[in-house]
């Protein structure tokens, strides 16, 4: 069922069933019609109550009360006493019919737009255009009350059904719509009626989206020359009968089978849930296997053909033992272990100096001969002299003799004196530098002969030393390696042959297992989908399906019935507009009359007042 038909289903269902009075015997039944006079925007600016006084029990008289003025009988001569709001009535048996004018607020007011092509007007203003109009009759129910409803205390409203009327020409007037209602069209004129209801909609707390309750009419259609008769509305509260109610308790006793399939279906999810949880856990496993296998049948594979390449090699390796690196580090290693100590060192660089020292001792005479020529020669400095003929000068001038002599004399004297003294001194630095020279060459010999042997010595030892410790260990490490990589390589090319069975083996059986898990994995993802499948439709079955029936059920339903019955309750108590005794049964309806929206025909322009026909009137009438 769509959303729209469901929505007029639940309409229907909801009017049909507070469509109904229910009447119980009480000594007089007050039965009231309240005529209500407003304005082309829904104001109200007269009110005339209507009342008839069913007297059932056929009393002689009647103890009524009212608060309506100007009170008049309308259908008989009985007579009436009036004490504040006390009615007595002299009924003769009689029914009495009587009205009377009202200032009280009436429970349901309406307030009227008008529209012209989508801008709105006063009524005066839109009276004789011509373009689409629009009317917008909004009702509001001011009958407020707090009640309890599962230990909240909730506003709702008296129920009120309000349905409303005109009549238009179909001469200036075309497409006529009425929203809420019913069009019917007679050729030239058309009759329109429109349900509303307001309040009912927050009284039950139903969204818009499950159900559409009205509150307001709209009218609308394509004017020329635009004009509005009357638009009565005619308004009453609504009653159900106990007997419409019945299924409420048919209700009550679904809930605990409700709530009893609630929780099987919540235990079936789980349950789902568990299986998808452990199938999913089954599919990942067996997807693990599978890859493990793969990865085992894969290596497997690959160590057998890296041990039969490692056989073949092994069996046709003749490279040496030990590579280029291994025996250098081999070497190395001897060298450091083939340093001489100290006192090694210096027994054979004595043992070398002694005998460098015998060797020169013979050539001392030639070597400080060769150093004495070489300082033949020797020349003094221009500073030298320099300072040797300032020294002369000076011993000169001390001298007494030497200054009485003329100065020709001295200067001759002095000249002499300095080139004397620098030959002389020239001559003696000559010698004693040869005699220095032989003996420094002699001595210098000696020491750098023995040292030069005594280092060399040691040199030499030490490499000597290094050098065939290195030779020797390399030599050794390598026929050693040669002969022991021989019997390892015979001894690892039969192990490696009995590993390659082992290997064709295992590679065989992983084959067998990595076919196996493939199967298995084929199947555990066919019963994972199965059971995801499975769960997701446990799933929406629950939550789509089962809970929302028993949210609805537990939730709205049961909220919406009692508060039906609630609205019930509140029909029952709003009986009557004006005031009625507490013994006594009472009906009241409304009728609301709007003013048509015309040209005056009368000059004043004045509201024409409301004359009600009455009861003898309506008599002759039928």
């Amino acid at each position: 069922m769509n959303s729209k038909i469901r929505k007029k289903v639940i309409s229907s269902i909801l009017l049909c069933t507070i469509c109904v009075y229910s009447t119980p015997i009480f000594a007089f039944t007050k039965d009231e019609t309240v005529y209500s006079k407003v304005d082309g925007k829904g104001e109200n600016y007269q009110t005339i109550v209507s009342t008839h006084l069913e007297n059932e029990e056929e009393l002689e008289i009647i103890n009524d009360i009212s608060d309506l003025l100007k009170i008049e009988n309308t259908n008989g001569e009985e007579e009436f006493s009036k004490e504040g709001s006390s009615l007595i009535w002299k009924a003769d048996k009689k029914d009495i019919y009587y009205q009377g004018e009202s200032q009280k607020e009436l429970p349901i007011e309406c307030h009227v737009k008008y529209e012209l092509n989508g801008k709105e007007m006063e009524p005066e203003e839109i009276l004789g255009k011509s373009g689409h109009v629009k009317i917008t009759i909004e009702y509001q129910n001011k009958e407020e009350h707090m009640v309890n409803i599962n230990g909240k205390e909730e506003k709702m409203y008296t129920p009120f059904i309000v349905v409303a009327g005109t009549i238009l020409k179909n001469d200036v007037n075309k497409n006529i719509k009425i929203s809420n209602g019913k069009v019917i069209n007679d050729g030239s004129k058309t009759f329109l009626m429109g349900i509303a209801m307001p309040g009912l909609e927050e009284s039950l707390r139903i969204k818009q989206n499950d159900i559409e309750i009205p509150k307001d009419i709209e009218i609308t259609m394509d004017a020329s020359k635009f004009e509005l008769g009357n638009i009565i509305t005619f308004v009453t509260p609504k009653i159900l009968e106990e007997k419409d109610l019945n299924f409420l308790d048919k209700i009550d006793n679904i809930y605990d089978k409700v709530n009893t399939l609630e929780q099987a279906s919540t235990q079936i999810q789980e349950g789902s849930i568990a299986l998808t949880e452990g199938t999913s856990q089954l599919a990942s496993g067996t997807e693990q296997l599978k890859e493990g296998s793969n990865t085992a049948y894969n290596g497997a594979k690959q160590i057998k053909a890296e041990v039969a390449k490692a056989g073949d090699q092994l069996t046709n390796d003749k490279s040496e033992a030990l590579d280029v690196n291994m025996l250098n580090a081999i070497g190395k290693q001897a060298k450091q272990t083939a340093i001489l100590s100290k006192e090694q060192k210096a027994q054979i660089g004595a043992q070398a100096q002694a005998v460098a020292t015998q060797t020169i001792e013979g050539q001392k005479v030639v070597i400080g001969q060769q150093a004495a020529s070489q300082v033949a020669n020797l020349k003094l400095t221009a500073e030298q002299k320099q300072n040797i003929a300032v020294n002369v000068k000076m011993a000169l001038e001390a001298n007494e003799n030497y200054k009485s002599l003329p100065t020709e004399q001295q200067g001759i004297i002095l000249q002499f004196s300095q080139n004397s003294a620098i030959t002389a001194a020239e001559a003696t630095a000559v010698e004693t530098a040869k005699q220095v020279a032989n003996k420094t060459a002699q001595q210098v010999a000696e020491q750098v002969a023995g040292q030069v042997a005594n280092n060399t010595a040691q040199l030499v030892a030490q490499e000597v030393a290094t050098q065939t410790a290195e030779t020797t260990a390399k030599t050794v490490a390598k026929q050693v390696a040669n002969e022991v990589k021989a019997k390892a390589q015979n001894q690892v090319a039969s192990q490696m042959s009995i590993l390659g069975e082992g290997l064709n083996q295992l590679t065989a059986g992983l084959n067998n297992l990595k076919e196996g898990t493939s199967s298995l994995q084929s199947g555990a993802n066919e019963l994972d989908e199965g059971a995801n499948t499975l769960a997701q439709g446990v799933k929406s079955f629950n939550e789509e399906g089962i809970k929302k029936i028993c949210n609805y059920i537990n939730g709205d339903i049961k909220d919406v019935s009692e508060r039906i019955e609630k609205l019930e309750e509140l029909s029952k108590e709003y009986n009557n507009f004006t005031m009625l005794n507490g013994e006594n049964n009472g009906n009241v309806k409304f009728i609301i009359i709007m003013d048509a929206i015309k040209k005056q025909e009368n000059e004043d322009n004045t509201k024409n007042k409301v004359v009600l026909p009455t009861e003898k009137e309506k008599e002759e009438k039928k």
